[in-house]
């Protein structure tokens, strides 16, 4: 009797360390890194709450003296993005993984004075949006603000929009648009300006551009803006 209840325990041990060991969440982490930023919501339309995460690793040695102009130190640490879906048994398994630089450090060697750019994810009505703010603190007056849409189809998550709103701080002079690659539309706004209502004349441009390419979430690098913007400029 007691072995057989022993051998019961130890079958229920075993598979609760298989359920929640490696397949929650925090079993995506790897050891050295921390998880910096968290969004929860369907992405794959199962009515199960799907978790994006971005985790920050934690190595002091990436912590470097700033000799210029900006933070004392910056913070060169890298960061992944990882999109977990959420199983019927409460588990969870990778669904996508941009280790690439699209999420990019906390602190900039080349451009210092550079903050933190990871501004928000979230998820709604299953459509993941990721957003950056580019502020720098010193040697320019630009605020650049860059919004990426994506979507689970074709077994991947395709970026299928991407807004642009830049302002100047000095003049208040702004100039936004909108990419929808599933239309292959962009929506231009020029003339705007965000303190002066007398100076603010928007103008809206609609043009067609061919963006055979799909960008995957997968595959995406940090100098993904400056491809994106060709379509428009």
């Amino acid at each position: 009797m007691k072995r057989g209840l022993l051998f019961i325990l130890s079958v229920f041990l075993i598979c609760s360390l298989f359920a929640f060991g490696e397949k929650n969440v925090n079993g995506f982490v790897p050891t050295g890194w921390k998880t910096i930023l968290s969004a929860k919501g369907d992405l794959n339309n199962d009515k199960l709450e799907d978790v994006v995460i971005v985790i920050e690793k934690t190595d002091k040695a990436n912590i470097v003296k700033n000799e210029n102009l900006g933070s004392e130190y910056l913070n060169l640490n890298p960061r992944i993005l990882l999109v977990l879906f959420k199983q019927k048994n409460r588990s969870y398994i990778l669904a996508s993984k941009n280790d690439k630089g699209f999420i990019k450090s906390a602190g900039d060697k080349e451009n210092p004075s550079l903050m933190d750019t990871l501004d928000n994810i979230s998820i709604k009505n299953n459509i993941l949006k990721i957003k950056f703010n580019y502020f720098l603190s010193a040697g320019s007056w630009s605020v650049t603000q860059n919004t990426f849409t994506f979507r689970f189809q074709n077994k991947k998550f395709e970026l299928i929009g991407f807004d642009n709103n830049s302002y100047m701080r000095n003049s208040g002079n702004q100039e936004e648009f909108s990419i929808n690659f599933s239309t292959n539309k962009v929506k231009i706004i020029t003339g705007g300006n965000i303190s002066d209502e007398k100076a603010n004349k928007p103008k809206e441009e609609w043009k067609t551009i061919k963006a055979n390419k799909k960008y995957v979430l997968d595959e995406m690098t940090s100098d993904i803006v400056d491809k994106i913007a060709k379509y428009v400029y």
